[in-house]
């Protein structure tokens, strides 16, 4: 890649899809995330984010198949640091890492899903949707300075 590819702007559609994107990801905190079968109780977005982080300091759950929920739970800590790192030019690499962790993390999402059971409801979707919507970017080539 051309030195000058680092400083060529990204395609004009990512930012008002990733702005879109937090918008929804935001959203998606205060919905039903997921439904328990069993007793039909459904949890927020909020709620199942902050029992996913407070359970990443018990070392039990490490050890079950509880992890696959406290990875999804990083997820959101993950996406905080990508945003942050979408300011700087030369975290570009960092940012990459970062959101190539946050999307193996989501299948683990769901195979917890499959394994507890739950079943992911409107919240867990938009939540999943806006993460794509932020990170499309890095997916996308720069756009090459035109000649003119």
């Amino acid at each position: 890649m051309p030195a000058n590819d680092i400083f060529t702007p990204p395609p004009r559609w990512i930012r008002p899809v990733r702005i879109l994107g937090y918008l929804v990801f935001l959203v998606a905190f205060f919905l039903p995330a997921v439904r328990e079968p069993a007793s039909g109780e459904t949890h927020r977005g909020w709620f199942c984010a902050g029992v996913t982080l407070i359970n990443s300091l018990n070392r039990d759950f490490w050890r079950s198949k509880e992890f696959l929920a406290i990875l999804s739970g990083w997820i959101n800590p993950l996406m905080l640091l990508y945003v942050a790192s979408l300011f700087s030019r030369k975290l570009r690499i960092f940012r990459r890492i970062v959101s190539i962790l946050i999307v193996l993390f989501i299948p683990g999402t769901w195979v917890f899903f499959y394994l507890e059971p739950l079943t992911p409801l409107i919240g867990h979707v938009l939540w999943i949707a806006g993460i794509l919507m932020i990170l499309a970017g890095e997916t996308v080539r720069p756009v090459a300075p035109s000649n003119e």
